[in-house]
């Protein structure tokens, strides 16, 4: 679900993006309080998603993937986008392996650095036409919690061009997440809250929350749905 205002959190306007504090207050805002997002303009999406791993070496892999979005007042998918990806890790995860079997390698690291292009478009005959191209940044840092739930932090920076018109935005997001074998698939139920920081407004403008799946089948292949 995403909240778009851009008078929410106004006092966040003039705070430098890159401020640990403010990214952990923001995030605790966004997990701790809802209520106060209810009356902002929402709209309910659903996010299917296919992504293929291609590992290099131990400390790398190649990631690419294909996703959709949907809207719920629409019949078909709003736009669709698909990139590559290179994902470099080594830190081991900080206390205890977290599921050292899990078939995802990056869950047992600290500490990732990914960095690609995502290319997003609408489809033919769209009422609202948009393209982007999005060469893209980002950190992940990770942590165990009791009861083998892992925690991220994601920073991204997304470099993107949006039909001509550079518009580079930053987003954090806190993710939790507990996987379960069953079988011989990996199976992990998973919950975010996420914040945009555009510069056009020079604000935090946009906030998503959402709550999905992901299976694994195997080192190769991974299929999630959100909402």
């Amino acid at each position: 679900m995403d909240y778009e205002d851009n008078n929410f959190l106004p006092g966040l306007n003039s705070l430098a993006v890159s401020s640990m504090p403010v990214k952990w207050m923001l995030s605790l805002l966004l997990v701790l309080c809802p209520a106060s997002l209810r009356a902002q303009d929402t709209s309910n999406e659903f996010w299917p998603e296919v992504d293929v791993f291609l590992k290099l070496n131990d400390k790398s892999r190649l990631f690419f993937l294909y996703s959709a979005t949907k809207l719920d007042n629409r019949q078909t998918y709003s736009d669709g986008s698909f990139g590559g990806h290179l994902d470099f890790y080594a830190v081991p995860l900080l206390g205890r392996r977290l599921l050292p079997k899990h078939t995802d390698p990056a869950r047992s690291k600290s500490f990732m650095v990914r960095v690609g292009y995502l290319y997003s478009r609408t489809p033919s005959g769209s009422s609202d036409p948009f393209s982007e191209h999005i060469p893209t940044l980002e950190t992940h840092w990770r942590f165990p919690l009791p009861g083998s739930v892992l925690l991220t932090d994601r920073n991204r920076v997304d470099f993107r061009i949006k039909d001509g018109d550079y518009r580079p935005r930053y987003r954090n997001r806190l993710k939790l997440e507990r996987t379960f074998k069953v079988g011989r698939l990996d199976v992990t139920p998973y919950a975010h809250a996420e914040a945009f920081y555009d510069w056009k407004f020079n604000k935090f403008h946009r906030f998503r929350y959402a709550a999905g799946a992901e299976v694994s089948l195997g080192q190769l292949l991974s299929w999630k749905a959100t909402i």
